[in-house]
């Protein structure tokens, strides 16, 4: 029987609320990494962000072979976050390794471990006791779940570029400010409704976006007009993709029967984890 079920919609507040709550909470969190200006202090926070999608993502979704799923994204997220941390080591030593996990290696190394949890994904699908229902649901359980938490370890490559603790912090505050915006907006007016039984609208994903691009811009504190279009750039960018991932994250907690704090932590933690690559990307091509 399929875990997408009719259910009592929640009142607005009970959805956006605690989802607010959290976004902020992250975007402290991974705003206190570049102050640390240690990589410990960066793996730390990106750690806690992987943890709390690993321990809410079963209850908050409900999808069979959740137990397995859990393991595979605690192993995809330790593996992920030891490959950087073992990169920048290297660089730091100067040794550079030209292997599969070499340090000038970007995102190859991220690579990598999401090819072996997908493969580990399709291990843990065949080896489920019979009956296997719902497989396809199972499976894109284990599978999102892993892509999450391997992207999020992006931070730490984003972290070690240059200029990283700064385009870290400007890319969390487009986020944060995405993400937040987003969900107060359509606490207070969501609409025009994108779907029937979602409370979300198109108001809160155009303001959520407008309130990155500011975000950016403060938080690059450069009085360059070159510089401040290209913060423009990065923070429309990353704030419209934001919002896209929370909403996404909304239609789940509606369809889904799971715990509503689980829920909720879903979607203010899951825009971070999936927008990290872009933020990667995005940041090299405008900070250079």
């Amino acid at each position: 029987m399929s875990h997408l079920v009719a259910r009592p919609p929640q009142s607005r507040l009970w959805h956006h609320g605690p989802a607010v709550l959290a976004a902020a909470a992250v975007t402290v969190l991974l705003l206190s990494a570049p102050e640390a200006g240690s990589t410990t202090g960066a793996v730390l926070a990106v750690g806690a962000l992987q943890l709390v999608l690993v321990l809410s993502w079963p209850i908050a979704l409900v999808f069979r072979g959740y137990v397995g799923a859990a393991l595979i994204g605690a192993g995809a997220a330790a593996a992920a976050d030891v490959v950087i941390v073992r990169g920048t080591d290297d660089r730091a030593s100067g040794t550079v390794d030209s292997g599969l996990f070499g340090s000038d290696d970007g995102l190859g190394p991220l690579a990598a471990v999401l090819a072996l949890a997908l493969v580990l994904a399709f291990v843990h699908q065949l080896t489920r006791r019979p009956p296997r229902r719902d497989v396809t649901d199972s499976l894109a359980g284990d599978v999102l779940l892993a892509l999450a938490v391997v992207a999020a370890s992006t931070y730490l490559v984003l972290f070690r570029l240059t200029d990283g603790p700064v385009l870290l912090e400007t890319c969390v505050a487009a986020i944060g400010a995405a993400v937040v915006t987003g969900h107060l907006v359509d606490l207070v007016l969501p609409y025009p409704r994108i779907v029937d039984g979602v409370p979300r609208g198109l108001l809160g994903f155009v303001l959520g976006t407008a309130a990155a691009m500011l975000a950016a811009m403060y938080r690059g504190e450069t009085d360059r007009l070159v510089e401040q279009l290209g913060a423009v750039i990065l923070g429309g960018v990353l704030g419209g993709l934001a919002c896209l991932i929370a909403i996404g994250a909304s239609y789940a907690a509606t369809e889904r029967r799971g715990v509503v704090v689980a829920q909720s932590a879903v979607q203010a933690v899951l825009p971070f984890a999936l927008a990290a690559p872009v933020a990667y990307l995005m940041s090299i091509l405008v900070g250079g």
